[in-house]
């Protein structure tokens, strides 16, 4: 900037039109070791990049407006596989994040708390969550399992940004009924934590993240083809070798879930021709067999009509029915 060119941007502008916020979540993002590029584009890349960050921490508050810490927190070794995948991974986040500041490393804190939320949290664990806290019984153990992850990352990671989104952390710590600080700003820094077997874990669930990106590309290719609209009316078959089967059978998770299928098979059956192929795996794609269930969109060869024109499958009026049978105990209970 040149005040004879006159080309000045002024901090001031700058917090009039985006908030304070963005000026400090810019400097976090610029190296400064060269020379600094910057102008009201670049600015309001960064202001796409906060709403971001604000808008999962919001699903993360969301949905944990239920969750009590201290009587639904599930233990580590209790978790499902895939929730003590993203509990290490983020914990991975607090160590870095740890030493970058430690190193005044700000453009380092800034890449690692973008990727991760894009990547690790938007884009897979959010991604498929809304088919366990959206749909699942409100205190069942699957999503108590979830919302332990949930609020786990939501205080940590509101710690860890205060540094650099004071106003906003505060904000979020409002809705933090049960931590014991009155403000963030008197809260610790968190400790990374390590597990046992965390190396495994992690070795284990990367190779499935590279299945599911080629799982990815041959739903994307069926949408093309006009087989199937969205993922979730599709049956996704999977032509295993034994490796990939293996690895498959190791994570003891629900596969469907976490490709957002509502049918997989998988076989070490060798692949039609057709089947989109890869080194270790090929996948084909087809359209589900039932209807689609109005609660949890899937589709579902169970789902019928049911009393009060519910469109819906056997699990979610498992799920309902109990809920309506609680609801009406305690309704007498009540009394």
């Amino acid at each position: 900037m040149s005040k004879s060119k006159g080309n000045i941007i002024s901090p001031n502008d700058v917090a009039k039109q985006y908030g304070a916020e963005i000026l400090r979540l810019w400097v976090t993002s610029v190296d400064t070791d060269n020379d600094v590029r910057v102008s009201m584009e670049i600015l309001g890349q960064v202001s796409e990049t906060y709403r971001k960050i604000r808008n999962t921490l919001r699903f993360l508050i969301a949905n944990t407006s239920d969750f009590n810490p201290e009587t639904d927190i599930v233990a580590f070794e209790n978790l499902r596989a895939v929730d003590k995948y993203m509990t290490i991974k983020f914990n991975r986040l607090v160590a870095t994040i740890q030493e970058a500041y430690e190193n005044y490393d700000f453009m380092a804190i800034y890449k690692s708390v973008v990727n991760f939320i894009t990547i690790d949290l938007s884009a897979f664990y959010l991604d498929f969550a809304k088919d366990v806290v959206y749909i699942e019984a409100a205190d069942s153990l699957v999503r108590r399992q979830m919302q332990t992850v949930f609020y786990d990352i939501l205080v940590k990671l509101t710690k860890l940004l205060t540094p650099i989104l004071p106003h906003t952390a505060e904000e979020i710590w409002s809705y933090l009924e049960h931590e014991v600080e009155e403000f963030v700003q008197l809260a610790e820094m968190p400790v990374a934590e390590t597990f046992a077997g965390q190396e495994e874990i992690l070795e284990a669930w990367e190779a499935f993240m590279v299945l599911r990106t080629q799982a990815q590309k041959a739903l994307e290719e069926a949408r093309n083809a006009k087989i199937i609209g969205k993922s979730l009316e599709a049956h996704l078959t999977i032509y295993a070798s034994a490796e990939v089967n293996t690895l498959l059978t190791a994570l003891d998770s629900d596969i469907a879930q976490l490709l957002i299928v509502s049918q997989l098979t998988v076989t070490e059956e060798a692949a039609p021709a057709d089947a989109l192929a890869f080194e270790e795996v090929a996948f084909s794609v087809g359209h589900a067999e039932g209807e689609i269930c109005d609660r949890c969109r899937r589709v579902d060869v169970t789902t019928t009509d049911r009393s009060h024109n519910a469109h819906i499958c056997d699990h979610c009026a498992e799920i309902v029915e109990s809920q309506f049978a609680g609801a009406v105990a305690e309704g007498f209970e009540s009394k």
